[in-house]
């Protein structure tokens, strides 16, 4: 039966194999380290952008507070103009300090005089114009509306600084024209604001497209 010869090849010694595979090792091993530093650039790329939008989610509204308004239509005799230009101009100063604290809005009370300056029919427009001015991308228009002794109502409204829409609006009932029931409706306007605000995507209002 006839014999299969095989060629004979060159047998490589273990020194020769070794350094054969080095180069073709020395590639691998070149390789994943580049894999590892691609990997590591796009992670530290990913976290740099969620911190960025994190941080510009975080960043709080600016928004302008305009002097609260008196609408009083009870026809009680006694005068009251001088407690109720006090609680007015209290309302104002605590919706503004209030909403800073809560840390998602940058709020600044916008004084009378200057506006009654700068817009003295007091229109829309310039309103905004002069918020816009102050940096607010909101402003809160508020109208406290005394009907009877006992029964006010606070009419208020965010309003987008620069285009004029509504983003948030509340009409509330309150009991007692007193400091301490003014103070009861200023709490309870903050509370349906920030929680209003929560519940945007964002999670601050004015910033919606």
């Amino acid at each position: 039966m006839p014999r299969l010869i095989l060629a004979n090849r060159p047998r490589l010694n273990p020194i020769d194999r070794r350094a054969r595979m080095r180069p073709i090792a020395e590639a691998w091993v070149s390789n994943a380290h580049r894999l590892v530093w691609v990997g590591a650039l796009a992670l530290h790329l990913m976290a740099l952008g969620m911190s960025q939008a994190d941080a510009a989610e975080a960043q709080p509204v600016r928004l302008a507070v305009l002097p609260i308004k008196l609408l009083d239509t009870s026809g009680e005799p006694v005068d009251q103009s001088r407690q109720h230009a006090e609680r007015m101009q209290r309302l104002a100063k605590d919706l503004a300090s209030d909403l800073t604290r809560s840390g998602r809005y940058q709020a600044k009370l916008l004084p009378a005089e200057r506006l009654l300056k700068d817009c003295p029919a007091g229109d829309a427009q310039c309103l905004l114009r002069a918020s816009r001015a102050q940096g607010a991308e909101l402003v809160l228009v508020g109208v406290v509306h005394k009907s009877s002794t006992l029964i006010l109502q606070l009419w208020a409204r965010l309003v987008d600084a620069r285009t004029g829409r509504d983003v948030f609006s509340r009409d509330l009932n309150f009991r007692g024209d007193t400091d301490e029931a003014w103070q009861r409706a200023e709490a309870f306007l903050v509370a349906q604001i920030r929680d209003a605000s929560a519940e945007e995507p964002a999670g601050d209002l004015g910033r919606r497209p």
